[in-house]
C-alpha cells in the first residue's frame, strides 16, 4: 500500500500506546522478550480467539499439546535437539531425562499422531492448536527489536494429516491452508505477501 505519511513500525506504535514493553527487561527475562499490556494483551487474545473460531467453523479439530516433549518427537519432525547450537531448549537432564520445550505446537501434534493409525475414511484430519512456543535459535543480536525473532511467543497452528493414495493430497491440503490464511488476513484488513 501507498501511504501519505511515514508508517511506524509495530514496536514504535506499541511503545507509544503503552501496550508493548520490550526495553528494560534484562533483569526479568533477558534479551528478546516482551510484555503485552492492556490493549496489547487483549489484542493478542482476540486474534487467537478469532483465528480459532474461524478454523473451528471450517471443521478443524481443536487440540492442546504438551509444552514438554521427548527428543524423539523432535527428531521425528526433522529437528535435532542435540545439535550444537541446539534449536530447542532442553530441560536439565539431571532432573528430567530427555525433555525439551516445544518450539511449535506442530511437534506436539505430530507426536499425537506418532505410531497412531488413522483410518483412510477419516482423512484428511485438520487440527488447530494455540500454544506457547519457545525458540532457542533466535538470539543472533543482528535483528531489530520487536515481536519478531523472540524466544517465547503465542501462535495458532494449522496441522494436517492426509492420505497418500493419489500423491496430491498433501499439496491439496497445503493449498487449502494457504487459502484459509489469506482469508483470515483479508477479513482482518491486513496486508500480506
Amino acid at each position: 500500500p501507498v501511504f501519505d505519511f511515514k508508517p511506524k513500525g509495530h514496536l514504535e506504535l506499541g511503545e507509544g500506546l503503552d501496550i508493548i514493553r520490550q526495553r528494560r527487561l534484562s533483569h526479568v527475562s533477558g534479551h528478546r522478550s516482551y510484555y503485552l499490556c492492556g490493549a496489547g494483551a487483549l489484542l493478542q487474545h482476540a486474534l487467537v480467539t478469532f483465528t480459532l473460531q474461524k478454523l473451528l467453523s471450517k471443521g478443524f479439530l481443536p487440540m492442546t499439546v504438551p509444552d514438554l516433549l521427548r527428543g524423539a518427537v523432535f527428531e521425528g519432525c526433522g529437528v535435532q535437539p542435540s545439535a550444537t547450537p541446539s534449536p530447542v531448549y532442553t530441560i536439565d537432564p539431571a532432573r528430567f531425562e530427555d525433555l525439551c520445550l516445544a518450539g511449535t505446537s506442530e511437534v506436539g501434534i505430530a507426536g499425537y499422531f506418532m505410531d497412531h493409525a488413522v483410518q483412510l475414511q477419516d482423512l484428511p484430519v485438520r487440527v488447530v492448536c494455540s500454544s506457547t512456543c519457545y525458540r532457542a535459535e533466535t538470539d543472533t543480536g543482528r535483528e531489530p527489536w520487536g515481536l519478531y525473532r523472540v524466544h517465547q511467543f503465542t501462535k495458532v497452528e494449522m496441522f494436517g494429516v492426509t492420505a497418500a493414495e493419489r500423491g496430491t493430497e498433501s499439496e491439496e491440503l497445503l493449498d487449502e491452508f494457504l487459502g484459509l490464511q489469506k482469508e483470515i488476513f483479508s477479513e482482518l484488513g491486513l496486508h500480506y505477501r
